[in-house]
Protein backbone atom coordinates (compact mmCIF):
# COMPACT_ATOMS: atom_id res chain seq x y z
CA UNK A 1 0.00 0.00 0.00
CA UNK A 2 1.47 3.61 -0.71
CA UNK A 3 2.47 5.28 2.27
CA UNK A 4 -0.07 8.32 1.26
CA UNK A 5 -3.20 6.00 2.18
CA UNK A 6 -1.72 5.07 5.44
CA UNK A 7 -0.74 8.76 6.25
CA UNK A 8 -4.50 10.04 5.11
CA UNK A 9 -6.68 10.06 7.75
CA UNK A 10 -9.34 12.13 6.01
CA UNK A 11 -9.96 13.08 1.99
CA UNK A 12 -11.16 16.97 3.05
CA UNK A 13 -10.07 19.04 6.08
CA UNK A 14 -13.18 19.99 7.91
CA UNK A 15 -14.37 21.77 11.29
CA UNK A 16 -17.48 19.24 12.05
CA UNK A 17 -19.15 22.63 14.33
CA UNK A 18 -19.59 25.05 10.87
CA UNK A 19 -21.61 22.43 8.95
CA UNK A 20 -25.32 20.98 9.60
CA UNK A 21 -25.45 18.47 12.07
CA UNK A 22 -28.32 15.18 11.65
CA UNK A 23 -28.26 12.71 13.85
CA UNK A 24 -29.74 9.11 14.01
CA UNK A 25 -29.43 5.88 16.17
CA UNK A 26 -28.56 3.52 13.19
CA UNK A 27 -26.85 4.76 9.46
CA UNK A 28 -26.57 2.44 6.70
CA UNK A 29 -23.79 2.86 3.93
CA UNK A 30 -25.27 1.34 1.05
CA UNK A 31 -28.99 0.47 -0.20
CA UNK A 32 -28.57 -2.82 -1.60
CA UNK A 33 -29.97 -6.13 -0.11
CA UNK A 34 -27.80 -6.07 2.73
CA UNK A 35 -28.02 -2.20 3.46
CA UNK A 36 -31.64 -2.24 3.19
CA UNK A 37 -32.30 -5.13 5.16
CA UNK A 38 -30.29 -4.19 7.56
CA UNK A 39 -32.21 -0.65 7.76
CA UNK A 40 -35.08 -3.03 8.07
CA UNK A 41 -34.27 -4.76 11.27
CA UNK A 42 -32.84 -1.48 12.89
CA UNK A 43 -36.22 0.20 12.60
CA UNK A 44 -38.04 -2.50 13.43
CA UNK A 45 -36.39 -2.91 16.72
CA UNK A 46 -37.14 0.89 17.06
CA UNK A 47 -34.30 2.69 16.04
CA UNK A 48 -34.21 5.41 13.92
CA UNK A 49 -32.02 4.97 10.23
CA UNK A 50 -30.67 6.59 7.94
CA UNK A 51 -29.45 5.03 4.97
CA UNK A 52 -26.81 6.29 2.24
CA UNK A 53 -27.25 5.75 -1.44
CA UNK A 54 -24.48 7.90 -3.52
CA UNK A 55 -27.13 7.83 -6.53
CA UNK A 56 -30.71 5.82 -6.61
CA UNK A 57 -31.53 2.27 -6.18
CA UNK A 58 -31.44 1.61 -9.43
CA UNK A 59 -28.01 1.45 -9.78
CA UNK A 60 -26.85 -1.01 -7.34
CA UNK A 61 -24.91 -4.34 -7.73
CA UNK A 62 -28.48 -5.54 -6.01
CA UNK A 63 -30.69 -4.05 -8.80
CA UNK A 64 -28.30 -5.18 -11.76
CA UNK A 65 -28.05 -8.80 -10.16
CA UNK A 66 -30.09 -11.38 -13.29
CA UNK A 67 -29.01 -14.51 -11.40
CA UNK A 68 -31.55 -16.11 -8.93
CA UNK A 69 -32.08 -16.84 -5.54
CA UNK A 70 -30.86 -20.22 -4.20
CA UNK A 71 -33.04 -21.94 -1.33
CA UNK A 72 -34.64 -25.54 -0.42
CA UNK A 73 -37.91 -24.85 -1.25
CA UNK A 74 -38.81 -27.86 -3.29
CA UNK A 75 -40.09 -31.95 -2.07
CA UNK A 76 -37.18 -34.25 -2.51
CA UNK A 77 -34.43 -31.31 -1.76
CA UNK A 78 -32.79 -30.98 1.40
CA UNK A 79 -30.49 -28.76 3.30
CA UNK A 80 -27.32 -30.79 3.69
CA UNK A 81 -27.93 -31.19 -0.70
CA UNK A 82 -27.40 -27.70 -0.37
CA UNK A 83 -24.78 -27.24 1.41
CA UNK A 84 -22.81 -30.01 -0.15
CA UNK A 85 -22.78 -28.24 -3.15
CA UNK A 86 -22.57 -24.88 -2.20
CA UNK A 87 -18.93 -26.39 -0.13
CA UNK A 88 -17.84 -28.31 -3.26
CA UNK A 89 -18.23 -25.47 -5.70
CA UNK A 90 -16.21 -23.42 -3.26
CA UNK A 91 -13.24 -25.23 -3.40
CA UNK A 92 -12.13 -25.39 0.04
CA UNK A 93 -12.62 -21.72 0.19
CA UNK A 94 -15.93 -22.02 2.03
CA UNK A 95 -16.61 -21.39 5.56
CA UNK A 96 -18.66 -24.10 6.77
CA UNK A 97 -20.92 -22.81 9.71
CA UNK A 98 -21.33 -20.33 7.68
CA UNK A 99 -22.66 -21.80 4.63
CA UNK A 100 -25.19 -23.99 7.11
CA UNK A 101 -26.23 -20.95 8.78
CA UNK A 102 -27.25 -19.37 5.19
CA UNK A 103 -28.55 -22.39 3.45
CA UNK A 104 -30.46 -23.14 6.81
CA UNK A 105 -32.18 -19.24 6.90
CA UNK A 106 -33.01 -19.76 3.01
CA UNK A 107 -36.66 -20.80 3.56
CA UNK A 108 -37.66 -18.20 6.06
CA UNK A 109 -35.56 -15.17 4.10
CA UNK A 110 -37.72 -16.06 1.11
CA UNK A 111 -41.47 -16.47 2.94
CA UNK A 112 -40.25 -13.26 4.05
CA UNK A 113 -39.65 -11.48 0.86
CA UNK A 114 -42.83 -13.24 -0.40
CA UNK A 115 -44.98 -11.74 2.33
CA UNK A 116 -43.17 -8.25 1.79
CA UNK A 117 -44.87 -8.58 -1.72
CA UNK A 118 -41.51 -9.65 -4.15
CA UNK A 119 -43.26 -11.17 -7.02
CA UNK A 120 -41.13 -14.54 -8.24
CA UNK A 121 -41.20 -16.51 -11.43
CA UNK A 122 -44.37 -18.74 -11.06
CA UNK A 123 -45.53 -22.17 -12.59
CA UNK A 124 -48.55 -22.60 -14.70
CA UNK A 125 -50.35 -24.05 -11.44
CA UNK A 126 -49.64 -20.77 -9.58
CA UNK A 127 -46.90 -22.48 -7.67
CA UNK A 128 -43.21 -21.07 -7.91
CA UNK A 129 -40.92 -21.38 -10.85
CA UNK A 130 -37.64 -23.15 -9.28
CA UNK A 131 -34.83 -23.58 -11.72
CA UNK A 132 -31.29 -25.02 -12.03
CA UNK A 133 -28.06 -23.52 -12.34
CA UNK A 134 -24.64 -24.57 -12.07
CA UNK A 135 -22.88 -26.53 -9.49
CA UNK A 136 -26.46 -27.39 -8.12
CA UNK A 137 -27.61 -30.89 -7.42
CA UNK A 138 -31.76 -29.98 -7.59
CA UNK A 139 -33.76 -27.48 -8.62
CA UNK A 140 -33.86 -24.68 -5.93
CA UNK A 141 -33.27 -20.96 -8.30
CA UNK A 142 -35.56 -19.14 -8.13
CA UNK A 143 -36.18 -15.75 -10.65
CA UNK A 144 -38.26 -12.87 -10.79
CA UNK A 145 -38.97 -11.57 -14.05
CA UNK A 146 -36.70 -13.55 -16.17
CA UNK A 147 -33.17 -12.17 -15.27
CA UNK A 148 -34.48 -9.36 -13.39
CA UNK A 149 -34.56 -10.76 -9.76
CA UNK A 150 -32.05 -8.35 -8.49
CA UNK A 151 -34.24 -5.54 -9.40
CA UNK A 152 -37.51 -6.90 -7.72
CA UNK A 153 -35.99 -8.06 -4.72
CA UNK A 154 -34.79 -4.22 -4.37
CA UNK A 155 -38.20 -3.02 -5.10
CA UNK A 156 -39.37 -4.90 -2.23
CA UNK A 157 -36.93 -4.14 0.39
CA UNK A 158 -37.02 -0.45 -0.73
CA UNK A 159 -40.95 -0.21 -0.16
CA UNK A 160 -40.57 -2.16 2.76
CA UNK A 161 -37.89 0.02 4.31
CA UNK A 162 -39.17 3.28 2.88
CA UNK A 163 -42.85 2.72 4.09
CA UNK A 164 -41.32 2.50 7.68
CA UNK A 165 -41.64 5.91 9.47
CA UNK A 166 -38.17 5.63 11.36
CA UNK A 167 -36.19 4.96 7.76
CA UNK A 168 -35.41 8.00 6.14
CA UNK A 169 -33.28 7.20 2.86
CA UNK A 170 -30.55 10.05 1.75
CA UNK A 171 -30.13 9.25 -2.30
CA UNK A 172 -27.33 10.85 -3.94
CA UNK A 173 -25.64 11.00 -0.59
CA UNK A 174 -21.86 10.47 -0.77
CA UNK A 175 -19.86 8.70 1.60
CA UNK A 176 -16.62 11.08 2.45
CA UNK A 177 -15.29 9.78 5.69
CA UNK A 178 -16.50 7.83 8.97
CA UNK A 179 -15.58 10.09 11.65
CA UNK A 180 -14.00 8.41 14.50
CA UNK A 181 -13.66 9.61 18.06
CA UNK A 182 -9.61 9.83 17.80
CA UNK A 183 -7.06 8.54 14.89
CA UNK A 184 -5.98 5.66 17.11
CA UNK A 185 -6.70 2.48 15.21
CA UNK A 186 -9.77 1.14 17.01
CA UNK A 187 -11.42 4.16 17.72
CA UNK A 188 -15.17 3.98 18.29
CA UNK A 189 -16.98 5.08 14.74
CA UNK A 190 -19.02 8.08 15.86
CA UNK A 191 -20.48 8.51 12.05
CA UNK A 192 -19.89 10.01 8.98
CA UNK A 193 -19.00 13.39 6.64
CA UNK A 194 -20.99 13.07 3.59
CA UNK A 195 -21.62 15.28 0.41
CA UNK A 196 -24.76 15.97 -1.14
CA UNK A 197 -25.15 17.78 -4.42
CA UNK A 198 -28.00 19.87 -3.38
CA UNK A 199 -27.06 20.34 0.85
CA UNK A 200 -23.37 20.33 0.46
CA UNK A 201 -20.88 19.07 3.34
CA UNK A 202 -23.04 17.32 6.09
CA UNK A 203 -21.98 15.79 9.33
CA UNK A 204 -23.95 12.53 10.45
CA UNK A 205 -24.07 11.13 13.56
CA UNK A 206 -25.01 7.89 14.96
CA UNK A 207 -24.72 5.66 17.70
CA UNK A 208 -24.07 2.59 15.28
CA UNK A 209 -22.87 2.15 11.84
CA UNK A 210 -23.41 -0.32 9.24
CA UNK A 211 -21.26 -0.41 6.32
CA UNK A 212 -22.75 -2.24 3.54
CA UNK A 213 -21.81 -0.37 0.47
CA UNK A 214 -20.94 -3.11 -1.97
CA UNK A 215 -17.41 -3.62 -3.95
CA UNK A 216 -15.48 -2.06 -6.09
CA UNK A 217 -15.59 -3.63 -9.40
CA UNK A 218 -15.23 -0.43 -11.74
CA UNK A 219 -11.85 0.22 -10.87
CA UNK A 220 -11.01 -2.29 -13.81
CA UNK A 221 -11.49 -1.69 -17.18
CA UNK A 222 -14.32 -4.71 -17.74
CA UNK A 223 -16.69 -4.99 -15.76
CA UNK A 224 -20.49 -5.66 -15.37
CA UNK A 225 -20.80 -4.06 -12.12
CA UNK A 226 -22.98 -0.43 -12.06
CA UNK A 227 -20.76 2.36 -12.78
CA UNK A 228 -20.91 3.56 -8.59
CA UNK A 229 -19.30 0.09 -7.58
CA UNK A 230 -15.90 2.03 -6.85
CA UNK A 231 -14.83 0.87 -3.55
CA UNK A 232 -15.61 4.08 -1.83
CA UNK A 233 -16.98 2.29 1.44
CA UNK A 234 -13.82 0.15 1.82
CA UNK A 235 -11.47 2.80 0.97
CA UNK A 236 -13.31 5.05 4.19
CA UNK A 237 -13.30 1.63 6.56
CA UNK A 238 -9.58 1.79 5.94
CA UNK A 239 -8.59 4.96 6.45
CA UNK A 240 -10.66 5.01 9.90
CA UNK A 241 -8.94 2.02 10.79
CA UNK A 242 -10.63 -1.53 9.30
CA UNK A 243 -8.40 -4.29 8.02
CA UNK A 244 -9.89 -5.38 5.24
CA UNK A 245 -9.75 -9.07 4.36
CA UNK A 246 -10.05 -11.50 0.73
CA UNK A 247 -9.82 -8.48 -0.81
CA UNK A 248 -8.80 -11.58 -3.79
CA UNK A 249 -12.50 -12.01 -3.95
CA UNK A 250 -13.90 -9.33 -6.35
CA UNK A 251 -16.48 -11.26 -8.41
CA UNK A 252 -16.52 -11.55 -12.00
CA UNK A 253 -19.33 -12.62 -13.92
CA UNK A 254 -18.31 -15.36 -16.24
CA UNK A 255 -20.00 -14.84 -19.33
CA UNK A 256 -20.44 -11.08 -20.71
CA UNK A 257 -21.38 -10.00 -23.65
CA UNK A 258 -18.57 -7.83 -25.28
CA UNK A 259 -19.18 -5.62 -28.01
CA UNK A 260 -16.63 -2.79 -28.31
CA UNK A 261 -17.69 0.66 -26.97
CA UNK A 262 -20.32 -0.76 -25.23
CA UNK A 263 -21.67 -1.16 -22.00
CA UNK A 264 -20.74 -4.91 -20.55
CA UNK A 265 -24.15 -6.69 -20.29
CA UNK A 266 -24.51 -10.12 -18.53
CA UNK A 267 -25.56 -13.20 -20.28
CA UNK A 268 -27.86 -14.81 -17.66
CA UNK A 269 -26.15 -17.94 -15.61
CA UNK A 270 -29.94 -19.11 -15.92
CA UNK A 271 -29.07 -19.90 -19.27
CA UNK A 272 -25.87 -21.96 -18.39
CA UNK A 273 -27.88 -23.69 -16.26
CA UNK A 274 -30.31 -24.94 -18.25
CA UNK A 275 -27.32 -25.92 -20.36
CA UNK A 276 -25.91 -23.40 -22.38
CA UNK A 277 -22.30 -23.56 -23.46
CA UNK A 278 -20.39 -20.71 -24.41
CA UNK A 279 -18.97 -20.27 -28.18
CA UNK A 280 -17.21 -18.44 -30.68
CA UNK A 281 -17.50 -16.73 -33.72
CA UNK A 282 -15.69 -19.81 -34.95
CA UNK A 283 -17.35 -22.94 -33.28
CA UNK A 284 -17.67 -23.62 -29.76
CA UNK A 285 -14.39 -23.95 -28.81
CA UNK A 286 -13.35 -21.00 -26.13
CA UNK A 287 -10.42 -20.09 -24.15
CA UNK A 288 -10.32 -22.48 -21.39
CA UNK A 289 -11.21 -20.97 -18.24
CA UNK A 290 -14.20 -19.47 -20.51
CA UNK A 291 -15.30 -23.00 -20.79
CA UNK A 292 -15.28 -23.79 -17.40
CA UNK A 293 -18.01 -20.94 -16.66
CA UNK A 294 -20.33 -22.79 -19.07
CA UNK A 295 -20.78 -25.85 -16.43
CA UNK A 296 -23.30 -27.17 -18.96
CA UNK A 297 -22.58 -30.73 -17.85
CA UNK A 298 -23.15 -29.93 -13.92
CA UNK A 299 -25.35 -32.60 -12.21
CA UNK A 300 -28.25 -32.77 -12.72
CA UNK A 301 -28.34 -30.09 -15.42
CA UNK A 302 -29.91 -30.98 -18.72
CA UNK A 303 -27.00 -31.56 -21.61
CA UNK A 304 -26.77 -29.00 -24.38
CA UNK A 305 -28.86 -31.58 -26.35
CA UNK A 306 -32.07 -30.87 -24.39
CA UNK A 307 -33.54 -28.09 -26.04
CA UNK A 308 -36.09 -27.37 -23.91
CA UNK A 309 -36.53 -24.26 -23.44
CA UNK A 310 -37.33 -23.14 -19.13
CA UNK A 311 -39.50 -20.64 -17.49
CA UNK A 312 -42.75 -18.94 -18.17
CA UNK A 313 -41.54 -17.30 -21.63
CA UNK A 314 -40.20 -21.38 -22.89
CA UNK A 315 -43.91 -22.65 -21.79
CA UNK A 316 -45.34 -19.34 -23.61
CA UNK A 317 -43.65 -20.17 -26.77
CA UNK A 318 -44.34 -23.77 -27.14
CA UNK A 319 -47.89 -23.57 -26.29
CA UNK A 320 -48.23 -21.27 -29.03
CA UNK A 321 -46.12 -23.67 -31.13
CA UNK A 322 -43.62 -21.24 -31.40
CA UNK A 323 -39.50 -22.44 -31.40
CA UNK A 324 -38.63 -21.82 -27.99
CA UNK A 325 -35.47 -20.24 -27.33
CA UNK A 326 -33.44 -22.59 -24.51
CA UNK A 327 -32.45 -20.95 -21.28
CA UNK A 328 -34.40 -17.44 -21.51
CA UNK A 329 -36.59 -16.87 -18.96
CA UNK A 330 -38.33 -13.64 -19.39
CA UNK A 331 -41.98 -12.84 -18.96
CA UNK A 332 -44.81 -13.73 -21.41
CA UNK A 333 -45.24 -10.58 -23.01
CA UNK A 334 -47.88 -8.78 -22.11
CA UNK A 335 -19.91 -0.49 15.17
CA UNK A 336 -18.30 -0.92 11.89
CA UNK A 337 -20.24 -4.14 10.08
CA UNK A 338 -19.04 -5.16 7.06
CA UNK A 339 -21.62 -6.70 4.72
CA UNK A 340 -21.79 -7.41 1.56
CA UNK A 341 -24.38 -7.32 -1.62
CA UNK A 342 -25.74 -9.93 -3.66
Amino acid sequence: MERVFDERRYLIPFRSSLLPQIFTDVLVVGAGVAGLRAAIASAEAGAEVIVLSKSDLAHTNTAWAQGGIASVMEPGDSFDAHIADTMTAGAGLCDEPVVRRVVEGGPARMRECLAWGMELDLEGDGTLDAGQEGGHSARRIYHAGGDATGAELSRCLAARATGHANVRLFGQCFLLDFVTASEEAGSRVLGAITHHPRFGLQMIWARSTILASGGAGVVYRETSNPHVATGDGLAAAYRAGAQLADMAFTQFHPTVLYLPGAARSLISEAVRGEGGAPAGRRGPAVHARGARAGRAGAAGCREPGDRQAAGPAGRAARAAGLPARRGFRGPVPGDLVAACQL
